[in-house]
């Protein structure tokens, strides 16, 4: 037992250096193979798919994440911090895993999407609602759409990732100063929020 759960995570910390380098796209299930130390028959025990493999990274990735988000939405504390706490937070997960925007765009627009959307922290946007109604009764934010709020925030966290190539030739950039953009991009972004928020 011990053995299996030693080779699972082998597989998993292999998959998700291969997915880093190569994206999603370009990561071959041999190269996982490879660098987990193992043949492809091995592996293809393990985890039946590329699909099936990714998905287990994605899952381990929104469990170090969104949870925390949840506890911080229950949380008495304005909700332009809460927001802030999920910017920070979110830019951070896609800068240290910028192929999980375009596996979820295209997993969700698959045929089979039913079983992968229910892993997504869908509940979140009900809170992100619910908590923005309080600080207007409040009188701390401004009157507008919470649904349209909340699709602006994902579009401007996820878009420079799903467009990078793009970008990178738009700002003639190599990925780390891509990287750096988007670590200024969280102070960029708060301040947007602010301003949209603000009464």
């Amino acid at each position: 037992m011990t053995e299996e759960l030693s080779t699972e995570e082998k597989i998993l910390k292999a998959a998700e250096e291969v997915f880093m380098r190569d994206g999603y796209d370009g990561s071959r299930m041999q190269d996982i193979a490879d660098v987990a130390g193992i043949n492809k028959a091995l592996l293809h025990y393990y985890f039946r798919s590329k699909d099936k493999l990714f998905e287990k990274v994605f899952d381990a990735k929104i469990q170090g994440f969104f949870p925390k988000v949840d506890v911080v939405f229950n949380q008495d504390i304005l909700f332009i911090d809460k927001i802030h706490f999920f910017i920070e937070g979110y830019m951070e997960l896609l800068r240290k895993n910028p192929y999980l925007p375009l596996f979820v765009l295209n997993t969700v627009n698959s045929k089979d999407k039913s079983e992968f959307i229910k892993k997504l922290p869908i509940e979140l946007s009900r809170k992100v609602a619910e908590s923005y109604q309080i600080d207007l009764r409040k009188g701390t934010v401004r009157a507008l759409n919470p649904a349209q709020f909340i699709m602006s925030l994902m579009g401007m966290c996820i878009f420079p990732f799903l467009a990078k190539p793009i970008l990178l030739d738009m700002f003639k950039a190599d990925n780390a100063a891509f990287d750096a953009l988007m670590q200024d991009r969280i102070q960029e972004l708060k301040m947007y929020v602010k301003l949209i928020l603000q009464p």
